[in-house]
């Protein structure tokens, strides 16, 4: 270990708040920075992992404490029709790139993202925000990736070792010892790390990308419970559920009180959504009905995820039922920073519907999702393609070379398993208006 580490971690540990960065990260001593209140606004994005629409309870969730979450979203505008797609990887090269995954995600798949095509942290950085993630990544090998995605700073997953109770994390130096690390709770040391970031950069603009491991199975005892350091890693249990859902709320919490007490709430934008439909084990009540997750699936519960921008002072507080699709994220952030020249993208940014003037709000989205395009020996089975435009109530597949839905329009707000596929015949002169649309939506898609 080299000194400029040892030195840190000596500091760290004397005060039981590992911050697992350089010494351009450790929190600085008082009076070091002057809190920036003014010029362009600190942006944090919070993604949470495997949290379908139907769990926070500010979108009608019944199961789940979601305390700190439902305060912001009480101040904040709040999406209902925010589409992922079915699984997390495929949802983050969209998020980042801007770009739908048929343009960015088949030559290289699972896991990677393809620095070719320049990611919103890249522009963020390159028009003078500091940049960092935490939490999962999954999308490149280690620090290679993170730096060319545009990440100054990161504390990161590896997905090969353990998720939550001994994690096996990344930062810049290199992989976190286990001396660390070891019965520590994953969400913790990447949450002080994100606050650690926050003290540093109190004097210039920030974007973190607060990429939370939480809810994602394994379904384990977090800190809150008594056997945590007892349970067995290599089980899963749904009794946790619950007790992770509430941690991950927790540390939104905590984020919070660190922003109010820098005084950089004010002059900070926080969005938060969920990376695609909750996994089928998570069996939540919305709105009195039981609901199971559908994670994987083309269907409404596979994409459905929730979402909220709070910026106070700044942002009306209320409801939003306009489409937001997975490649709008990277132009919005873009224009939170004020950024005049964008790269090309498939993104609408719906930064203009944040003030009441509306912008140009989508009337369909899209997803193309292969999550599996190339066969890995070892690996998942090579998937085919899915392909779909939707509304808020009807859905038009193009392609479905895993099935038989190739054509087939649904209103699965009335269907929602999509098993009964409306025929032309018996179309309202109102149904085949929007499946139109959604047909001229679909043209030169694959």
């Amino acid at each position: 270990m080299n000194a400029k580490r040892t030195l840190i971690l000596g500091l760290v540990l004397f005060s039981l708040n590992y911050s697992c960065k350089k010494n351009k990260i450790a929190v600085p001593p008082d009076g070091g920075v002057t809190t920036r209140t003014s010029g362009p606004p600190n942006i944090i994005f919070l993604l949470a992992d495997d949290m379908g629409y139907e769990m926070p309870t500010f979108d009608g969730g019944e199961s789940y404490n979601t305390s700190h979450l439902d305060s912001l979203a009480a101040n904040s505008m709040v999406f209902t029709e925010c589409h992922a797609t079915p699984i997390c990887s495929p949802s983050r090269v969209e998020l980042l790139s801007g770009l739908y995954n048929f343009r960015n995600y088949l030559q290289y798949g699972w896991g990677v993202y393809d620095t070719q095509y320049i990611s919103y942290a890249k522009v963020l950085q390159n028009n003078g925000y500091k940049t960092c993630v935490v939490g999962k990544w999954q999308l490149s090998d280690w620090a290679i990736g993170l730096e060319n995605v545009g990440f100054d700073n990161y504390c990161v997953l590896n997905p090969s070792g353990n998720l939550y109770r001994s994690p096996t994390l990344l930062d810049e130096f290199g992989k976190l010892p286990q001396s660390v690390t070891q019965d520590k709770y994953s969400e913790d040391i990447t949450g002080n790390y994100a606050l650690n970031f926050i003290d540093q950069n109190k004097d210039k603009p920030f974007f973190i990308y607060y990429s939370f491991m939480l809810i994602h199975v394994p379904d384990q005892p977090t800190p809150l419970d008594p056997n945590f350091q007892s349970f067995d890693d290599n089980t899963s249990d749904t009794t946790y559920i619950g007790s992770m859902t509430h941690y991950l709320d927790l540390k939104v919490g905590a984020l919070m009180s660190k922003l109010k007490a820098d005084g950089l709430d004010k002059n900070t934008i926080i969005v938060f959504s969920g990376d695609n439909g909750s996994q089928g084990n998570f069996h939540s009540i919305y709105k009195g009905k039981e609901v199971a997750g559908e994670k994987g699936r083309t269907t409404e519960l596979g994409t459905h995820v929730p979402l909220f921008v709070n910026w106070p002072g700044h942002i009306m507080p209320g409801i939003n039922n306009n489409l937001v699709d997975f490649s709008d994220f990277g132009t919005t952030f873009l224009d939170m920073a004020n950024v005049k020249n964008k790269p090309p993208g498939d993104g609408v940014s719906f930064y203009p519907q944040l003030f009441g003037s509306g912008g140009t709000p989508r009337s369909w989205v899209y997803c193309y999702y292969d999550p599996f395009p190339l066969d890995k020996p070892g690996g998942e089975p090579q998937t085919q393609p899915i392909s779909f435009a939707q509304d808020t109530a009807y859905k038009l597949y193009k392609t479905d070379r895993m099935g038989t839905k190739a054509g087939q329009f649904f209103h699965f707000t009335v269907d929602l398993e999509e098993l009964n596929p409306l025929q032309d015949s018996q179309l309202t002169p109102a149904q085949i208006a929007i499946k139109l649309k959604l047909q001229a939506a679909l043209n030169g898609l694959p």
